[in-house]
């Protein structure tokens, strides 16, 4: 299954080059564990309510928007490194703030328009099927699906942004038309293994809390540098020809 092949490649990037990882990922890290420190293991697991404000607290917000920060930093630094070899000169990885800030840009466009393309298909169809509720939530969740997997078909416009080539949305679907099923695969084993260990890190802390507030913390660090690893490879086998073989 090549879409497994993918999400292992993007995995044997982070661990087959660690140290330059850790450093390139210093900044999220660094961040996650203040947060930890400071809000404790409960952060990682409380939910925002839209109905009352005071669900998450400003210090919670605070690190919310600083881990935002870090992520946009990292993911740059990451692309970069991959996909240019440009290793960090220091601890921290070079901050590209023009660059940071294009990429959000882009990322929150490519997210608003597959979430609203994906919401309005969502309820046309789930309103066509009011009348059958199961194949109803069927079909949102299938939409939902195909939303995802429209994100990472036009996700190369991502790395391309971090290392400074234009990239057009269409161009960036045609570039990925091949791996297309390749990308819902490695989609469906990546959510359930994260979905996995989340669970089981948060049994964990339900018993020893500190201990699974560290393995959350763990958790939430993998499964942000290998979204990101994700991208930089599909990126790398579909727009230059790399071969994961």
């Amino acid at each position: 299954m090549q879409g497994f092949t993918l999400l292992q490649q993007s995995f044997r990037l982070i661990f087959g080059n660690l140290p330059q990882s850790l450093r390139l990922s210093s900044p999220l890290l660094a961040v996650l564990v203040a947060a930890l420190l400071i809000c404790g293991p409960d952060y990682f697991l409380q939910e925002f309510d839209p109905s009352d404000p005071n669900s998450v607290s400003p210090t919670s917000l605070l690190f919310q928007f600083l881990t935002l920060i870090a992520t946009m930093w990292v993911a740059v630094a990451w692309h970069r490194f991959v996909l240019l070899e440009e290793y960090p000169s220091g601890v921290l990885p070079t901050f590209y703030g023009g660059r940071m800030l294009a990429y959000f840009g882009y990322g929150v466009l490519l997210g608003l328009l597959v979430g609203l393309v994906t919401i309005v298909i969502a309820a046309l169809v789930g309103g066509a099927l009011i009348w059958a509720p199961i194949l109803a939530i069927a079909a949102v969740a299938a939409a939902v699906i195909a939303g995802c997997w429209a994100f990472y078909r036009l996700s190369p416009i991502l790395p391309a942004c971090a290392i400074g080539n234009k990239m057009k949305m269409k161009e960036a679907w045609a570039a990925t038309k091949p791996l297309s099923g390749s990308i819902l695969g490695a989609m469906v084993i990546f959510v359930v293994t994260i979905f996995a260990l989340a669970f089981l890190a948060a049994f964990i802390g339900g018993v020893i809390p500190i201990l699974g507030g560290v393995l959350i913390l763990g958790v939430n660090w993998l499964y942000t540098l290998l979204g990101i690893s994700f991208l930089t490879t599909l990126y790398g086998v579909a727009v230059e020809g790399r071969s994961i073989d």
